[in-house]
């Protein structure tokens, strides 16, 4: 329970209940989080053969199709953020965003130990070892940007000040 309280999770008060400025601007970071993260996701399955992703054509096959998924899967994200907030609080909002990000780490991980550092490294290493290394990278980015998502969720007030 001290790692928690270290944290700053430790408040207990409802997460977008009101929705007023601030609360909107959270929600705005969080869907637009999200959203550049499916983007992202989305389109290097598309772009990659053999991707997990590129096996569903309603995510990958256009433009419009990675754009319309990409948006209501961060809107999904955020209604449930929402709800989460409103019945849980803060510390259950962090769980689901750490849950949907440990999704894209995953799927980034494999993404790039097939495609990037495979080219990158001219088949110098094993796959393992590739997949182990794209692992850590991403592991570390997921982390930051949970980091990152939980201070602003903590934020007092809008702006650096």
């Amino acid at each position: 329970m001290q790692g928690i309280m270290a944290m700053g999770i430790d408040r207990t008060e409802q997460l977008f209940l009101y929705l007023d400025d601030l609360e909107r601007a959270k929600l705005a970071l969080v869907f637009f989080l999200h959203l550049a993260a499916l983007l992202t996701v989305f389109r290097g399955a598309a772009a990659q053969p053999g991707a997990f992703l590129g096996r569903f054509p309603v995510l990958t096959a256009s433009w419009m199709n990675i754009m319309l998924s990409a948006i209501a899967l961060a809107a999904a994200v955020c209604v449930i953020s929402i709800l989460a907030g409103r019945h849980s609080g803060i510390a259950t909002v962090l769980f689901v965003n750490a849950g949907v990000i440990s999704l894209y780490v995953i799927e980034f991980t494999v993404m790039l130990s097939r495609g990037f550092f495979k080219r990158l490294l001219d088949d110098g290493l094993q796959p393992e070892i590739r997949t182990a290394i794209c692992f850590i990278i991403m592991v570390n980015a997921g982390y930051f940007t949970l980091m990152f998502l939980k201070d602003i969720l903590l934020s007092d007030n809008l702006g650096i000040w």
